[in-house]
């Protein structure tokens, strides 16, 4: 009897479900908090003056170790298509100061 040894890698995320997409299909895009190396305190995304999502931002944590290590998960306003070329488009316009 002959076997023959296949070697395969794998990695497992815990909470972290595989998702299949396929082309053309939206891609939800997330945003996370900053945290600066200065003071470590994290800064929510959207206190600062990004483009935000049509209704406001939502939380929206994905697993329990995303909000036991002080994740803060949220929408995006950006727009992606699985294996779909987009170029330069404009999201929103913001005034700075």
């Amino acid at each position: 009897v002959l076997f023959l040894a296949v070697g395969c890698e794998a990695y497992y995320l815990p909470g972290v479900a595989p998702q299949s997409f396929s082309e053309g299909d939206d891609v939800k895009l997330k945003v996370n908090s900053l945290t600066s190396a200065k003071t470590l305190l994290p800064i929510d995304y959207y206190r600062l003056p990004f483009c935000q999502p049509i209704g406001g931002p939502k939380r929206s944590h994905e697993n329990l170790g995303e909000f036991l290590s002080g994740d803060r998960i949220e929408n995006s306003p950006y727009v992606l298509k699985m294996k779909t070329d987009f170029y330069c488009k404009q999201l929103c316009s913001v005034q700075l100061g």
